[in-house]
């Protein structure tokens, strides 16, 4: 038996799922001044349907922490960088941060140390910060400067937390793991927060069972991990809802998931029955990141979205103003709209109609006013699916075989799932005309998702024949090659090996590992080659451990 949590903006939902089945959920208003007291009422709504004793996993997914960044509620970060020679890129990272000597090559060997004075510098420059953030440009091939600037850092300005760039990323690009690291640690404490209270109600609960949290990509770590790594909790909210999703949705055609909340419209795209992946990583308040996560956009579309008349023109969102008027709101909203319609039942039915009142035009009955606003939403959500797919199609590619084989993306089915995506979805799916389905439990599908999602860890392993040594940068590893005859053959193994010894020391079976990046390159010296350079990025399928429930698909 499984326990998923998701803590969101507005509500924070719970299911108890066993053998494919949900056997209890609820939703419960999410109470920011105090998040225990949210999370203990979802929680008790459900544990009276089983024996918690028996829980297997507890699994969490949240918004709060991509909530603090969207409303700079964060920490301010001391970010020092040690670029060595090259582009500046001081001016393109989310704060200005201090420049520190020293330089490791290319290939990973040090050319330069970092100067102490120049640390002590940056500390009393940042001596309002709690918390630090330092990346190097070649770390991931030799993070010994990262390593020895935090130490000092921890010796003269003593933070509460700090974050290197090579234990959150093992990519080469120093742009983005440079991002990567200042979000780690600017959300540090905002996770630390949402993780105390979810440790606090479990332990009150009496529940014992291992708890992990879900990442942007939907695999799940455990969460005493995740508070080292808080920035895999950056669109966990999105990645639940795709992998309940997931766990629901069994088609292969092409196809566009939508998540409609109260708020947000979160749109993925499908392939063959999975999901498809940012190429090159998760983008954070407009910096790119290394945060591996799934192709995702949001629109402000969802049930509370405000609705009114601009200059003439029917709007519909993106602000919300409160809830609906049919539940006690003072403004029109979407949600108002679908009870007047007839696709959605809760609430005051004459309070949705004197909604729709406000915002009919002269002569029109409330119940015109409302197709027209639905007709508006969905107008906005067909928009930006197209938009999507015409971002998916206008993305560089690498490889021949690519080339060659590559074909448009045309989506034949939309799966909905959210509070609003019963009343919205249908109108979606007439203006595209394709088929739809809306699962059974999609209402929590985010919870559903949490739970079922399958444990993942990953790691960069770097091999140079020439030096005789490799490196995994993420676990500040570095150790010799016994033979210059090291190939990617050996190299995959040797990967395989690492991450099932990382994966055994967190408590995850890592029985389905993938290899996400492989390059090798040859070393030249005069007319002859002397080496290679090998990498390999191998990680735990992300996943489902379960399918939940069916669904009935409805061909238009």
């Amino acid at each position: 038996m499984l326990l998923g949590i998701d803590v969101g903006g507005t509500f924070t939902d719970a299911v108890l799922v066993a053998s494919g089945r949900i056997l209890a959920s609820s939703k419960m208003p999410t109470t920011h001044h105090d998040l225990l007291e949210g999370i203990l009422s979802a929680l008790d709504a459900v544990l009276p349907a089983a024996d918690h004793t028996q829980l297997k996993r507890v699994a969490l997914s949240t918004t709060i922490v991509t909530n603090a960044l969207i409303e700079d509620r964060t920490d301010k970060v001391g970010l020092c960088l040690i670029p060595g020679p090259g582009i500046d890129i001081g001016k393109i990272v989310p704060v200005e941060p201090v420049i520190l000597s020293g330089y490791i090559d290319h290939r990973g060997r040090e050319v330069r140390e970092p100067e102490v004075v120049e640390v002590r510098a940056a500390c009393r420059h940042y001596s309002d910060c709690d918390v630090f953030a330092v990346a190097g440009k070649f770390a991931v091939r030799n993070p010994q400067h990262e390593m020895m600037v935090a130490d000092w850092i921890n010796e003269i300005a003593k933070p509460q937390y700090i974050t290197t760039g090579a234990a959150v990323a093992g990519s080469l690009n120093f742009w983005r793991r440079a991002n990567s690291a200042y979000f780690n640690a600017a959300v540090w404490r905002q996770f630390t927060h949402f993780s105390d209270a979810i440790e606090q109600a479990l332990r009150q609960r009496g529940i014992d069972a291992p708890v992990y949290i879900l990442k942007a990509d939907g695999g799940t770590m455990p969460l005493a991990a995740a508070k080292m790594l808080p920035i895999e909790a950056i669109f966990t909210g999105p990645a639940a809802s795709v992998l309940g999703i997931m766990a629901m949705y069994h088609d292969d055609r092409p196809a566009v998931s939508l998540d409609i909340g109260g708020t947000t419209t979160d749109i993925a795209l499908w392939q063959e029955g999975k999901p498809l992946f940012a190429s090159q990583g998760a983008v954070v308040k407009g910096y790119p990141t290394a945060v591996r996560a799934f192709r995702l956009k949001s629109v402000g579309i969802g049930g509370d979205s405000f609705v009114r008349y601009e200059k003439g023109e029917l709007k519909v969102g993106p602000m919300r103003k409160g809830p609906a008027m049919a539940l006690g709101g003072s403004h029109p909203t979407l949600s108002d709209a679908m009870i007047v319609a007839g696709l959605s039942t809760f609430g005051d039915l004459d309070r949705a109609c004197q909604a729709m009142t406000y915002i009919a035009l002269p002569g029109q009955m409330p119940g015109d006013a409302a197709k027209a606003v639905l007709d508006v939403a969905a107008g906005i959500v067909k928009q930006a699916i197209a938009e999507m797919i015409d971002e998916q199609a206008a993305e560089p590619v690498y490889k021949v075989e690519d080339i060659v084989n590559k074909t448009c993306f045309d989506p034949q089915m939309i799966i909905g799932v959210g509070g609003a995506a019963a009343g919205l979805v249908p109108i979606i799916a007439e203006q595209l005309n394709i088929s739809y389905q809306v699962p059974d439990g999609s209402m929590v599908a985010n919870a559903v998702g949490a739970a079922v999602a399958r444990p993942t860890l990953d790691i960069t392993l770097r091999a140079d024949t020439t030096q005789g040594y490799y490196t995994v940068a993420e676990l500040a590893v570095k150790n010799s090659i016994n033979s210059r005859r090291f190939s990617v053959a050996d190299a995959q193994q040797l990967a395989v090996e690492v991450l099932r010894e990382r994966a055994a020391q967190v408590g995850i079976e890592a029985a389905d590992v993938e290899i996400v990046q492989q390059e090798e390159f040859n070393l030249v010296r005069g007319f002859n080659t002397v080496g290679k350079i090998i990498t390999c990025r191998m990680q735990i399928k992300p996943g489902v451990i379960m399918t939940v429930g069916r669904v009935q698909e409805v061909v238009l």
